[in-house]
């Protein structure tokens, strides 16, 4: 989801933002979308957007400094300092002392395209960044940064400034792809399949399953399922008709990563040893109740169709 979001609507949801941070007493850089978390990825169609970002108080401390320092606010490819921001970085308006206390929360912007990193492509070491949108895959993590200085009351006077630094939020550049996930485990089923999986790239959210039959020109996406799922099932399928299948990686940034190995899965009718007692005549509905001479048939009988099945499987 892009950070956009007219004045109006960005102050409802910065208010709605420090709501459910009150509990937590902090000075932070927030999404205001999503508060509970201290990242954002994004990718390269979002390196021309405009980010609207919230500053929340809820410290004490700060009410009672006996001095009035603004809260400066900047980012960085690099650490957030105590100190404030270094050169090349990106400074943003800061934020008077007494909005800081009395208020106790606010907007500001940030241009992707003028992050640190992003803004100049020439190093003073005489290399250069790559910019954002370069065909080249690569990650990039800039921060945004705040800190302010203040001073409690010793009795004897005001005391020694010091900083109290805002939690940052990251901002996290990523193209490049996630690795494949293995194919664990995979079984036909009625219609469809189901795969096992495991992911090994730590960025990867979501894993596709893609399936190509006699009758597709390519592969085409059969289901989709969050990464921690460790399993994925398809339907919609043909029973009896081989089908090509594999699976691929997509992380938070949209990246999706190359096709696993290929396997052929043939979707079949799966009856069970129910389905097979009610297909021949059978009329209890299931459990312990059935006649004691026909119990042995059936599974004499159930037994020897997957014999079958599985040398007919086996001979093809």
């Amino acid at each position: 989801m892009k950070l956009r979001f007219a004045t109006l609507c960005t102050l409802l949801v910065a208010t709605a933002s420090l709501a459910q941070t009150a509990g937590l007493p902090r000075l932070a850089i927030l999404r205001p979308d999503d508060p509970n978390v201290d990242t954002y990825t994004f990718g390269a169609a979002e390196c021309a957007d405009t980010l609207t970002l919230t500053w929340s108080n809820s410290l004490t401390t700060l009410s009672a400094s006996c001095i009035q320092s603004p809260l400066k606010l900047w980012s960085t490819s690099g650490e957030c300092l105590d100190s404030g921001p270094a050169t090349g970085d990106t400074r943003y308006e800061d934020v008077p002392f007494l909005t800081l206390v009395g208020i106790k929360q606010g907007t500001f912007t940030v241009r992707i395209s003028e992050l640190p990193d992003f803004k100049t492509t020439a190093l003073t070491d005489g290399g250069t960044n790559l910019p954002c949108g370069d065909p080249t895959p690569f990650t990039k993590t800039h921060k945004v940064c705040g800190v302010v200085n203040y001073a409690l009351n010793s009795g004897l006077g005001c005391g020694t400034a010091q900083p109290q630094a805002a939690v940052p939020l990251k901002l996290v550049y990523d193209t490049l792809p996630p690795d494949p996930p293995t194919i664990t485990d995979y079984a036909a089923q009625d219609k469809g399949m189901r795969m096992g999986f495991t992911v090994t790239s730590s960025d990867t959210a979501w894993v596709l399953l893609e399936v190509k039959g006699p009758a597709d020109s390519d592969f085409r996406q059969l289901n989709e399922v969050a990464a921690e799922n460790k399993e994925i099932k398809g339907t919609g399928l043909e029973n009896n008709v081989p089908y090509l299948a594999r699976l691929r990686a997509r992380d938070g940034a949209g990246n999706v990563s190359l096709p696993s190995p290929e396997l052929t899965v043939t979707p079949i009718l799966t009856l069970g040893f129910w389905g097979y007692y009610k297909d021949a005549g059978g009329t209890e509905p299931g459990g312990c109740s059935v006649g004691a001479g026909l119990m042995p048939l059936l599974f004499a009988a159930f037994a020897f169709r997957r014999a079958r099945k599985q040398v007919r499987s086996q001979s093809r």
